[in-house]
């Protein structure tokens, strides 16, 4: 430990004074000091690479464009989109998650994808995580992470030739990013996010029958979505706050969009489970999605008993559609089936 003399201490303290008061005299391009949109847009570029070199994109592109689709959607019902591009891609993951970089960069997880129900569910998930960019919430908790260092990387920051500090310590945040951002600000994108699918048409209740099965969900896979980590607001308090803020909206919009059908009929051969990213080697059954129609009398036993010679499936079967095993079952319904091997289409 070095003891500074008194008058140098003065004039390091000065030196710090002035940085902050000059940054200070330039207009915040928004509420995140030190870092710019344009400094979060490459953040954000730069990340991407890393995401894709670990996770990898999902080979299918008609999921690909219809997450695109819902996404670019939703920002398209934005009245201030804070960033001019928004990015939307589906990862070969079999993790249960959903994330964002700064600038405009949301990943869903192919994982999360077979246990969503409907395109509104799916829809409050992808809100959820434009708000999480729209807010700032990654600038914010770079900030805050960064703590005490924020003076030396700030020099980083603002100048380019020194982008490769900036990039070591942005690096090293990501996975903080994927942990979530704490409380609040899970709360507010909740919020932020409902609204903003309301709004472009999707199920007010789509959050909150989401957020219930997930925990049906962890009891049979054993994961859990990062939304439930301890960082996160328990998941009671975001289904009942959720719930409300859900019961004002539809009586604004009453005619919502769910699109239970054909979003199952776009997860046809979805693989299930499986790898959580491009380095894991544990070894598993290969396992994909398929799609059935209910006919006619048909029971969750009835049906367990036609697809695998077993009616001790029902349970799995209700599970992964969110549904319970007494339910009754419309004819026409499709209902999502677990099975093994490899899909041929």
């Amino acid at each position: 430990m070095v003891i500074l003399s008194n008058e140098k201490s003065r004039f390091i303290f000065a030196s710090i004074v002035f940085f902050i008061f000059s940054f200070s005299l330039v207009p915040p391009v928004h509420a995140v000091p030190f870092i710019s949109k344009k400094k979060e847009i490459e953040i954000g570029r730069s990340g991407d690479k890393q995401i894709i070199l670990q996770f990898g994109l999902y080979q299918d592109k008609s999921l690909q464009l219809y997450v695109n689709t819902i996404g670019q959607k939703l920002v398209s019902k934005l009245s201030n989109k804070e960033f001019r591009k928004f990015h939307f891609k589906l990862v070969d993951s079999s993790q249960i998650n959903a994330f964002a970089l700064p600038g405009g960069y949301v990943y869903v997880t192919r994982g999360l994808l077979a246990v969503l129900n409907n395109e509104s569910e799916l829809a409050s998930v992808i809100g959820h995580e434009i708000a999480h960019v729209t807010l700032h919430h990654g600038a914010k908790l770079m900030i805050r992470s960064i703590g005490s260092q924020i003076l030396s990387v700030g020099g980083a920051i603002a100048s380019p030739k020194n982008a490769g500090k900036w990039l070591a310590v942005s690096t090293a945040l990501f996975q903080q990013i994927n942990m979530g951002y704490g409380r609040e600000a899970e709360l507010e994108s909740d919020s932020h996010g409902m609204l903003n699918s309301v709004e472009a048409g999707y199920h007010p209740l789509a959050m909150v029958s989401f957020l219930k099965n997930l925990r049906k969900q962890e009891i049979m896979s054993g994961q859990a979505y990062h939304g439930f980590l301890a960082s996160h607001p328990e998941t009671k308090e975001r289904i009942v706050k959720g719930g409300t803020f859900a019961s004002s909206l539809t009586r604004k919009y009453t005619v919502p969009i769910i699109n239970g059908n054909i979003y199952l009929q776009k997860l046809q051969g979805l693989v299930y489970g499986g790898k959580k990213h491009l380095k894991d080697k544990k070894k598993s059954k290969s396992k994909y999605l398929d799609i059935f129609k209910v006919q006619k009398g048909d029971t969750l036993k009835s049906i367990s008993n036609k697809v695998f010679n077993d009616d001790r499936y029902s349970y799995e079967i209700a599970t992964i559609n969110g549904i319970k095993e007494s339910d009754t079952l419309n004819p026409g319904r499709l209902l999502k089936i677990i099975r093994e091997g490899v899909y041929k289409k």
